[in-house]
């Protein structure tokens, strides 16, 4: 809203400015735009570091613009800013100033806050997340065109024969701000609509009340301002709160719709995340239903780290320290463990609001209100909530369903970690089945090394190698040690892959992944496990096929899972295809198909399902594939089958294409 207003008070200066009709007309619309104009740089930064969240972190950058543009302004009426105005009509504008040596240092002013906010929007655009980079780049092209129109209104007074076209471009800038703003939700339009609102109503009423009552104590007893500010000042304290509290409701029930039906978010809730096995989706969803539900400035998840006895942030929104860590006897998580209640800042109908220890320690996050997370009597996490954007208190109805909500957040986040650790497990029980294989892998370059050393001793010992010259006793070494080195080699990359499968991933790290170079790795890993005398893998990969955005690991896992249950489909001698290739819209598909038993029609409804399995108590674990789905889902890919009994089973993956 400041900058937009420093720009409207500079563009209206410069119109009236090429229109003067003398010079102390235009010195007084130079005056006038240039009011607006020392405020565009400190405006502008501030504006910048608002949207990308490090407003906190450039404070002291934002004081200093705004100190600064307050010390131009002042100079802005001496003669150290401008000198005179004269007649510059083939400029388009009928009057310039003749600046002094000040406006040279607010140049370099307005050079550095522009240059510097430009480089940190840069950066911004780079690091932030698909959505809010797409608002960032509207933003950075409003910000080139119009203050490349703008800096053109500089060059007349500096004897560059430019003319000045800046109001022009400022529309355009303008018109993409708003763009942003409506089409991809640039900033909280509804917050900004209801806060001027707000304040455009209180304005007009202390505005009516003081032009009223000053005409009818003119009237009555002759105009006494005394009387009549004493009267339009009680008016105004005694109904201005009340007007607030009427506006502020109004725009809250059509703006944001506040009054939901708690029940039917709950069933949405349970309907929606109970089921899902994956913690990232469970999480991400939570924070969605609040955002749409309370619409709070800030809210975030912790979830406890047993193995650093820690509460960790998961995911947050609005929150800009994503370091954030909470030990397990801060005062905060102590109060969640022994009370079991909501830590809330302020009292809500005969909730105690909390000790200022815990308030700081909430001030931190942000929060109004956290609840814990509670399972068997034990703190697994907490969420937090900031301010509404309605600027309404917490109700106690907010925290009963909130409440609710945070069982049920509990057990969906217990289901997902265990889920999580089973695959985990199901990871270890298969490096388990291939023990024998990597036994029989290892065992054979082990062997050659073995033999290869064992005979080149007993040749010394029975002197193969007197007659032999020096040279050519250092070529056998040479030998002995080059083919040593490659077994080696070939046990290393053996016990690499396996290390790579078996160790669990920390975090979802998606990149460019090329499909076939991962499937070559997941078919030598299960390889060991696999009888390939009597199972033959065809691979059918085009050399083109595009690389895919997704978690290496994961992607590992999932064609490792996928090609070890076909082989564990084939009972005798078969075959297993792996075939890749690129779909009409763009997406790139994997099948694997197996010459088994295929799935009989009865369970076709059911194999996605955890612990479900086909092979009986001693096959399997039953969480293979519900773990692939889950798998595929996270890095947003979809995930289908065919199957005939007695002909075989395809799995069909299909995940959007890398940019």
């Amino acid at each position: 809203m400041l900058v937009m207003l420093s720009v409207s008070l500079w563009s209206f200066g410069l119109a009236n400015l090429a229109k003067s009709s003398s010079s102390s007309e235009g010195l007084f619309w130079d005056r006038f735009l240039y009011c607006g104009s020392v405020f565009i740089p400190s405006t502008f930064f501030h504006f910048i570091v608002a949207i990308l969240g490090t407003k906190d972190s450039k404070k002291n950058i934002v004081l200093l613009g705004y100190f600064l543009s307050l010390i131009f302004f002042v100079l802005n009426f001496t003669y150290l800013f401008r000198k005179y105005m004269f007649p510059a009509t083939e400029t388009g504008i009928n009057y310039l100033p003749r600046v002094g040596f000040i406006y040279n240092f607010f140049l370099l002013f307005y050079a550095f806050y522009l240059i510097y906010a430009h480089i940190l929007l840069w950066k911004g655009i780079k690091q932030a997340a698909l959505q809010k980079r797409n608002q960032l780049k509207y933003v950075l092209s409003a910000a080139l065109i119009g203050f490349a129109g703008g800096l053109t209104t500089f060059f007349p007074p500096m004897n560059i024969r430019i003319p000045p076209i800046g109001n022009y471009f400022v529309i355009i800038y303008i018109f993409i701000l708003t763009y942003a703003i409506v089409r991809h939700q640039l900033m909280e339009i509804e917050v900004i609509i209801k806060k001027t609102l707000v304040f455009a109503g209180m304005f007009v009423f202390a505005f009516g009340v003081f032009v009223t009552i000053t005409l009818l104590v003119s009237r009555l007893i002759g105009g006494n301002s005394i009387i009549s500010l004493a009267v339009s000042a009680l008016i105004i304290t005694i109904f201005l709160r009340p007007l607030e509290t009427w506006l502020v409701n109004s725009t809250d029930k059509f703006l944001f719709q506040k009054k939901y039906e708690y029940k039917q978010i709950l069933k949405a809730f349970i309907d929606e995340v109970i089921m899902v096995l994956n913690l990232d989706e469970v999480v991400s969803s939570t924070l969605k239903l609040l955002d749409q539900t309370l619409h709070p400035y800030t809210s975030a998840i912790f979830i406890l780290n047993k193995a650093e006895d820690k509460y960790q942030l998961y995911n947050a929104s609005g929150l800009e320290d994503k370091s954030i860590t909470f030990s397990s006897d801060s005062r905060l998580v102590t109060f969640l463990k022994t009370s079991k209640d909501p830590a809330v800042i302020k009292q809500i109908d005969g909730i105690i609001g909390v000790s200022p220890e815990i308030a700081g320690e909430m001030a931190r996050l942000k929060a109004l209100v956290v609840l814990p997370l509670m399972l068997h009597n034990d703190l697994i996490g907490f969420i937090s909530l900031g301010k509404k954007k309605s600027d309404e208190e917490y109700t106690k109805e907010d925290l009963e369903v909130l409440l609710d909500l945070a069982r049920t957040e509990s057990i969906a986040i217990s289901n997902a970690q265990l889920i999580t650790e089973a695959a985990q497990s199901e990871r270890r029980a298969a490096i388990g089945t291939m023990a024998a294989g990597i036994y029989h892998e290892i065992g054979n370059p082990l062997n050659i090394i073995n033999t290869k050393i064992q005979v080149f001793l007993v040749g010394i010992e029975r002197g193969f190698y007197n007659n032999m010259s020096r040279d050519e006793i250092i070529q056998e070494c040479r030998n002995i040690l080059n083919d040593t080195l490659s077994q080696t080699n070939r046990i290393a990359d053996i016990t690499r892959r396996l290390s790579n499968f078996a160790k669990p991933s920390k975090e979802f790290k998606p990149q460019l992944v090329n499909v076939p170079e991962e499937i070559d790795e997941a078919i030598a890993v299960v390889s060991h496990d696999l009888e390939l005398e009597r199972i033959k893998i065809d691979k059918i990969m085009p050399l083109d096929l595009p690389q895919v955005l997704a978690d290496r690991r994961e992607m590992q896992q999932i064609f490792f899972n996928l090609i070890r249950n076909a082989a564990q489909a084939i009972e005798e001698t078969g075959v297993i295809t792996v075939k890749g290739l690129t779909t009409q819209d763009s997406k790139v598909r994997i099948e694997i198909q197996d010459t088994g038993e295929g799935i009989p029609e009865e369970k076709k409804n059911r194999i996605f399902e955890p612990f479900f399995t086909t092979k009986g108590p001693k096959g399997g674990t039953g969480l293979g594939l519900s773990i692939v789905r889950q798998l595929v889902w996270r890095n947003r890919g979809e995930i289908s089958f065919n199957s005939l009994t007695g002909i075989g089973t395809t799995f069909i993956l299909e995940f959007p294409k890398g940019a």
